[in-house]
């Protein structure tokens, strides 16, 4: 009887102390008990000054291109991090007007595209679900001009 008493007690120790991890867990992603998530910070480390990066993402350097001279800039980049993609989503519908960049369309079904322009680019931002992480994909590229189309009489 004694073994089956403190077997208990250490199950119900444990609980308590999974519960209360789980509350810090949510008060870190969520705000101090808010249901409404909190907004996520800009990166300091940017590639680009007028595209912002949620901050603690990190780049992957293997898997991202960039290329920039006085005239155009192209670029892929890849990033990893710890938030969920709907609060990500959430940051790039926040924060790209402040960089002003104009929403042209978005697209949210698992994978979610959302793109951008603004003067003479376009920007493409693919936010994908990784476990518990998410991945943004930033892909910056000159707008295409209209294709002239010949009339044949």
């Amino acid at each position: 009887m004694k073994k089956r008493n403190i077997a208990i007690l250490t199950t119900c120790m444990a609980l308590l102390f999974l519960m209360s991890g789980c509350a810090t867990l949510y008060e870190d992603v969520y705000g101090s008990g808010s249901a409404e998530p909190r907004p996520l910070d800009v990166s300091t480390l940017l590639r680009f000054n007028d595209v912002p990066v949620p901050a603690g993402y990190q780049v992957l350097d293997s898997e991202s291109f960039a290329f920039q001279n006085d005239a155009t800039r192209v670029a892929l980049l890849k990033y990893v991090g710890s938030r969920t993609a709907d609060q990500v989503v959430l940051f790039y519908k926040d924060q790209m007007p402040v960089y002003n960049w104009n929403p042209i369309n978005i697209i949210e079904y698992e994978r979610r595209m959302l793109n951008y322009e603004k003067d003479a680019e376009s920007c493409i931002v693919t936010v994908e679900s990784k476990g518990r992480k998410s991945i943004v994909i930033i892909a910056i590229s000159p707008k295409s001009r209209p294709m002239k189309m010949d009339v044949v009489k």
